[in-house]
């Protein structure tokens, strides 16, 4: 990527965990972060002057639209759209709801397909990158966590399409696929319960890198577990 030219980034849910990590990498790399979440405008490093905040709900597409019009309006093109908005709980099937469902799938899959259809036109060509922020659990299910492994699933067949989609612009597709992570959907844990836990950094990092290779080059799928196994 060109080092020389301002780079400009989207990232929904990118005020909390790994999206949050995430924002603070690439800013602290020099570019220019736009974060669309619920409380955005909490963001850690709200202030900093590379740093625009929308208060968001990714399933409000009106929303995500207006927000699109900010960007469009401040900045010639986008770099970098990372999906990262998401939401997860285990739901064992004797008592999942449609309520749960809807939460799920309107966040984990729609929110994304949604925000990815609202932005792919700001998108340089021949440079750009979209990455998905994903789960192992778009890799294989787990016992009681069946509609969140459904809406991972899901969001690996968009991301999927998307890299063949894409392609003849040349804007690269990436999926992350991290074990368990850190993040406040964990905060009900005890410490010692997650003392195996990646941290978000550590995930930030690889999906900085990814994005910033060379435009020859594309990460399809990056899946980083945890060093003991499953989780």
């Amino acid at each position: 990527m060109n080092q020389t030219m301002e780079r400009v980034a989207v990232i929904t849910g990118g005020s909390l965990g790994i999206g949050e990590a995430i924002s603070t990498q690439l800013l602290n790399l020099g570019w220019k972060v736009h974060i669309l979440a619920r409380r955005a405008s909490s963001y850690i490093h709200a202030d900093h002057e590379g740093c625009r905040t929308h208060d968001v709900d990714v399933r409000d597409l009106d929303a995500v639209k207006h927000s699109a019009d900010a960007v469009a309006s401040s900045c010639e093109r986008v770099d970098a759209l990372v999906l990262c908005a998401g939401v997860g709980y285990p739901t064992p099937l004797s008592s999942a709801s449609r309520a749960q469902y809807d939460e799920l799938f309107d966040t984990n899959v729609a929110g994304a397909i949604f925000s990815t259809q609202v932005f792919t036109p700001l998108l340089r060509d021949g440079q750009a990158v979209v990455t998905f922020v994903s789960s192992i659990a778009g890799r294989r299910g787990f016992a009681d966590w069946s509609l969140y492994c459904a809406s991972k699933h899901a969001l690996e067949g968009f991301a999927a399409s998307m890299r063949d989609e894409l392609r003849p612009r040349r804007i690269r597709v990436t999926s992350v696929q991290p074990g368990s992570v850190d993040t406040p959907s964990y905060d009900h844990l005890r410490s010692e319960e997650k003392k195996e836990f990646m941290d978000p950094e550590s995930i930030a990092e690889l999906t900085v890198a990814a994005i910033q290779l060379p435009p020859q080059a594309c990460v399809e799928t990056l899946f980083v577990n945890n060093a003991v196994g499953d989780l």
